[in-house]
């Protein structure tokens, strides 16, 4: 059951951190150029969310702990 709930949080903050950063993109209709956009998004603390992210989903997906207690 806990596996589920980080499951879920991570993948919650994973779709918030991909939402920001296409939301970042309407920047370019500003008149940005593509170098200062994809300059904002790497120096933004989103990106750096999605990694972390990416890294929890991956581990509670294929960690080698067991779901359940031997002894349950």
């Amino acid at each position: 059951m806990t596996r589920f709930v980080l499951f879920l949080f991570f993948y919650g903050l994973c779709v918030m951190s991909i939402s920001n950063m296409i939301l970042y993109l309407n920047y370019r209709t500003l008149g940005y150029s593509w170098h200062a956009v994809l300059l904002y998004i790497l120096h933004g603390a989103e990106l750096y969310l999605l990694l972390v992210a990416v890294i929890g989903m991956v581990s509670v997906v294929y960690g080698l702990i067991p779901s359940r207690s031997p002894f349950s």
